[in-house]
């Protein structure tokens, strides 16, 4: 991304992109302003004769310390070499200011790596990416023709789903739309050395729930494994080229592999050269669309049905696994519109808010099948969770939904 460029677009691109990367840099000050500094006032307003009954309340202010600046100094690690793999610049002062937004996604990105990269969740990962996996696996038995199988993967997050697609031999694409998910993608993708060679402390942040205060300031190693080490289906399989199998698309999932016919121009669905060549190429590639926990994400969730219909293959599979935890359905927020008609190619502007469809499981499941699909496999009442910690005292549990769908409409 160049930062010299007079193209509107390629500088408001170029603004979001550093923004994030300002704001993993300033990390440590906003965890200290948010977490440490409230605790430390509140230790000061408390009696003398208070003080005397919580006598470890010091060391654990200088614990908790300790535990900011081990994030803050992975996040720096993360900022200052993703910016070279973005090209970003290497002068951290050109960046754009972070929002308290960009800020608070941090907190998320922590739970994200717990989530993807480390131990702690093996078994919600084998509930969730586990279930997907093994059926593609028992879709496609044949390994030597996986490769011939292309997957997409929309709301790749930190990208383990895509490894462990392409750990099977599958031809694998992701999509992700958010910055803070793409440039720490690409940071475990290409930085690990070794497994386990990253630490955070990723539960300070959360104050309620803590059975003990070590559980909120316990390190996190990660990742679990060498995201590069996919030596066995090599070696099993030395045809296959695994180098080739892999790679990450940035933008929305909408705008990169929707219909070309959609008929509406606004920041997820573009007429941009570049979006609307690459949708071209997309249509009827791929085999299958695996979705985990990303379909709620949908300020519109018939856009999105329409893209993963445009983009399979005839007869391709569509794997879903998560919630119905509508992102949208507190979000005031409006987007504005160009609906071109399809007859007279006449242009109007519709202002939208983004909440508003948030349908039941059973309007969803009708609105699928009259969208040309078919349901050849569906669990409901999963009992699942996302980025649990088995530390805590409480976590959020969804009852989530796992199907396999086939395109049998044009």
């Amino acid at each position: 991304m160049n930062p010299d460029s007079t193209n509107p677009n390629d500088i408001a691109e170029y603004r979001s992109l550093t923004s994030v990367l300002t704001a993993h840099l300033k990390y440590g000050q906003w965890a200290r302003q948010t977490i440490l500094n409230p605790k430390k006032l509140k230790w000061q307003s408390l009696t003398d004769d208070e003080k005397e009954l919580l006598p470890w309340f010091p060391s654990y202010l200088e614990l908790l310390d300790s535990c900011i600046k081990t994030n803050e100094n992975f996040f720096r690690e993360v900022a200052l070499t993703t910016d070279r793999l973005w090209q970003a610049g290497r002068d951290p002062s050109s960046w754009s200011d972070c929002s308290s937004q960009d800020l608070d996604k941090l907190r998320g990105i922590m739970i994200q790596y717990v989530r993807e990269w480390s131990d702690i969740c093996v078994k919600e990962r084998d509930n969730s990416m586990g279930r997907i996996l093994r059926k593609c696996e028992e879709l496609f038995p044949n390994i030597d023709n996986r490769p011939n199988v292309n997957v997409l993967v929309p709301g790749a997050g930190l990208g383990r789903l895509v490894v462990e697609f392409v750990k099977r031999g599958f031809c694998t694409q992701g999509n992700e739309f958010s910055y803070h998910m793409l440039l720490n993608s690409s940071f475990i993708l290409n930085a690990s050395y070794r497994s386990n060679n990253f630490c955070i402390c990723p539960f300070i942040h959360k104050q309620s729930n803590n059975a003990e205060k070590k559980y909120q300031t316990r390190q996190v190693f990660f990742p679990d494994f060498y995201p590069p080490d996919v030596s066995l289906i090599s070696k099993e399989h030395p045809n296959i080229l695994v180098g080739e199998l892999m790679s990450m698309v940035a933008g929305s999932f909408v705008d990169l592999y929707g219909p070309s016919d959609l008929n509406k121009v606004n920041e997820t669905y573009t007429e941009s050269p570049k979006a609307v060549k690459f949708r071209k190429t997309n249509r009827h590639k791929f085999d299958v669309v695996a979705t985990c926990f990303f379909i709620d994400t949908a300020s519109n969730i018939i856009d999105y049905l329409k893209t993963i219909k445009n983009c399979l293959s005839d007869n391709g599979y569509w794997v879903n696994f998560g919630p119905l935890l509508w992102h949208h359905e507190d979000d005031d927020d409006v987007i504005e519109s160009i609906i071109i008609d399809p007859v007279t190619k006449l242009k109007q502007k519709v202002i939208t808010p983004m909440k508003g469809l948030e349908l039941s499981r059973e309007d969803l499941i009708q609105l699928i099948k009259d969208m040309g699909f078919e349901f050849i496999d569906h669990i409901s009442d999963i009992e699942s969770t996302y980025g649990g910690d088995p530390m805590a005292l409480g976590n959020w549990s969804y009852k989530s939904e796992f199907w396999v769908c086939q395109k049998v409409k044009n």
